[in-house]
C-alpha cells in the first residue's frame, strides 16, 4: 500500500480529473460514455481518500491493520476511521452507491446511450442510468472528500 500522503495526493487528482471530464470535455464532446469515465474516476478518488486516512490512522496506532479488497476496507473505514472524522452526513450512503453503481457497470451485459444518459441494465434488465446532473452532484461530494483529507494528511 502507498504512503497516506500519495494516496491522499490521488484522491485530489482522480477528483480533479472527474471534474475535468465534466466539465470541459463532456460539454465539448456530448458522448454519455464520457460519464462511465467520470463515474471511474470520482470512484478512484473516493477509494484512494478512504486508503489515505485508514493509513494514517493506522500509522498513528489508532486503528487495527485492515487490508483486502474495497469491501473489507470500506467496512474497516466506517467501524473505525468514520467516526474519527467529522464526514458529511449521508457520505457512507454516497460511497456504497458509487461501489454499487461501479459494480453493476462492470457486471453489465448491456449498456446504451438514450437521451444524453448512459444506461447500464443488469441481468434482469433493472436499469441505472448515469445522468451530467447526478454525476456533478458524485465529483462535487467527492472533491469535499478530497479537500477533507488532504487537509487531514497535511494539517498534523
Amino acid at each position: 500500500m502507498e504512503s497516506y500522503v500519495a494516496a491522499a495526493e490521488t484522491a485530489r487528482k482522480k477528483a480533479g480529473v472527474a471534474d475535468h471530464i465534466l466539465t470541459q470535455t463532456y460539454p465539448m464532446v456530448k458522448d454519455p460514455k464520457l460519464l462511465v469515465a467520470v463515474l471511474q474516476n470520482t470512484f478512484d478518488s473516493v477509494e484512494a481518500g478512504m486508503d489515505a486516512l485508514l493509513l494514517l490512522e493506522r500509522e498513528r496506532k489508532r486503528i487495527p491493520p485492515v487490508t483486502g479488497d474495497f469491501t473489507a476496507r470500506l467496512a474497516g473505514f466506517t467501524r473505525h476511521v468514520a467516526p474519527l472524522y467529522e464526514l458529511p452526513d449521508g457520505f457512507l450512503r454516497f460511497v456504497a452507491e458509487l461501489l454499487e453503481t461501479v459494480r453493476e457497470h462492470k457486471r453489465s451485459p448491456v449498456e446504451f446511450v438514450r437521451k444524453q444518459q448512459y444506461v447500464i441494465c443488469d441481468d434482469a434488465y433493472r436499469l441505472r442510468t448515469l445522468s451530467e446532473e447526478q454525476l456533478k452532484k458524485y465529483v462535487q461530494r467527492a472533491k469535499a472528500f478530497a479537500a477533507l483529507v488532504e487537509e487531514k494528511v497535511t494539517g498534523q
